[in-house]
């Protein structure tokens, strides 16, 4: 099997083009980030996801565009599923081997430990339905290039950990014999930050390609040319599979999956078009028209104002402020609460239990334990936080075995019958038989939502 060669077939492809399956993903992340990014990154979207209307001038749109403020029921949503499995901290089993401990407590050489690091894995994966760990090494430091691993181990040199987020691996292929998915050869963009100057720095984005025992890094401009990808750096390492590990949330295929919560996206686009009409309409509203009949004008016109009279002309004659009903206002507002009461449960599917998805071992130790969509994410997690630090071992010259196991707190999610509960008083709210507050106050007490969540 062969990388496809664009996201956009018939096109002359380079190291930074994504592939197919990568291109087919991109449009929900482009979404789901833009709306996680909140009011500034919508804003910035522009006419993306907030329409220009026929005939609206383009100083029009802007000033419209500029009044519009996110409601991010998506962002909320995420941060209470990603924080229900970290009430404890992340923990490694007793017989893991002293050295992978160690390396526990620092995993990225950037100060996140292993809780912080879990915590940010599972953000990505339920926000993008999949992502990546990459285990790496000093440049330079692999052993075999004249120092010995315990020359390395007494200079501090150890593998470390990179978050791979789904939209930075960008290209994958798989081996021509591959069986099981076995990769071999992957793209990552990357942008490194170079120094320009005494004071200033310059980000430079790069293509990193990982092939069985070599690296390259690719930038473009490197060979001269300013519009033209070059390779600029390239080595070997003494591994002979890739050190990558996926994890995924909302698996689609091999290197593919689906963000969990697109659908809520979708609905907080509605929401963020919504209200830019609503705060349109309440613009329109507060600034009444002055409708004149049948009134005398001088050579300058009329003036609006105290101290001035405006004289009529006939029987007919009439002046006043023409000011908007009102009735659209409140059907906007009673569409926005609307909105809002459906994405305060909307990440409720995640948190369900189902029998499914299940093995036979599981069922067997209890057999009422049902599973949810949160719990096997996090599930996921574990298992590639334990992979990568396999893989970690492999660098280390330690057996694999000694990794030890990751364990998260997976006892999460709600009943099958506490879903149906709150379905109820979804439809007893949209209904107009439960009062918002009241509502509020119901799904939070069930763990839906957190108790300051609005």
């Amino acid at each position: 099997m062969t990388d496809l060669s664009s996201g956009v077939f018939g096109t002359e492809a380079d190291v930074a083009t994504p592939n197919g399956a990568w291109s087919a993903m991109a449009p929900d992340w482009e979404l789901v980030h833009d709306l996680l990014g909140g009011t500034r990154s919508m804003r910035a979207a522009g006419e993306r996801w907030l329409p220009r209307e026929p005939g609206e001038s383009f100083q029009a749109y802007r000033i419209r565009l500029n009044r519009t403020v996110l409601f991010n029921g998506l962002g909320r949503a995420l941060q209470t599923l990603v924080g229900k499995p970290f009430h404890k901290p992340v923990t490694l089993s007793d017989d893991a081997h002293p050295d992978i401990r160690r390396i526990c407590g620092d995993l990225d050489l950037g100060g996140r430990d292993l809780t912080v690091f879990a915590r940010d894995l599972l953000r990505a994966a339920l926000s993008d339905g999949l992502t990546h760990v990459l285990v790496d090494y000093p440049r330079g430091g692999v052993t075999g290039e004249g120092e010995t691993l315990a020359e390395e181990r007494a200079r501090g040199i150890r593998p470390y950990l990179v978050h791979v987020p789904a939209r930075n691996l960008i290209g994958w292929r798989l081996a021509e014999a591959a069986s099981g998915g076995t990769l071999d050869r992957v793209r990552i963009r990357e942008v490194v930050v170079e120094r320009e100057g005494a004071w200033g720095e310059r980000p430079v984005e790069q293509i990193r390609v990982l092939q069985p025992g070599r690296w390259e890094a690719w930038q473009r401009g490197a060979g001269g040319s300013a519009d033209l990808w070059a390779r600029h750096a390239w080595g070997e390492t003494s591994m002979e599979a890739i050190p990558l590990v996926t994890i995924y949330a909302d698996r689609t295929g091999f290197m593919t999956g689906r963000p969990g919560l697109i659908d809520l996206a979708w609905l907080n686009l509605a929401h963020w078009q919504s209200s830019s009409d609503q705060r349109h309409i309440l613009h329109v509203a507060r600034v009444p028209i002055l409708f004149g009949r049948n009134l005398k004008v001088g050579e300058d016109g009329i003036e609006i104002g105290p101290n001035r009279m405006i004289v009529g002309d006939g029987d007919n004659a009439d002046l006043r402020y023409v000011e908007h009903s009102g009735a659209a206002i409140e059907a906007g507002r009673r569409d926005l609460a609307d909105l809002e009461d459906r994405m305060s449960v909307m990440g409720l599917d995640l948190l369900v239990q189902r029998s499914g998805g299940m093995t036979a071992t599981e069922r067997a130790i209890d057999a009422a334990r049902a599973d949810s969509a949160l719990s096997s994410a996090t599930r996921a997690v574990e298992d590639g936080l334990t992979g990568a630090l396999r893989l970690a071992c492999d660098w280390m010259s330690i057996d694999r075995e000694a990794a030890g196991r990751v364990t998260l707190d997976t006892d999460i999610g709600l009943t099958p019958d506490a879903a149906q509960e709150i379905d109820l008083l979804l439809r007893m709210r949209l209904a107009g038989e439960l009062s918002r507050p009241a509502f509020l106050s119901e799904i939070r007490r069930r763990g839906v939502i957190d108790a300051g969540s609005a």
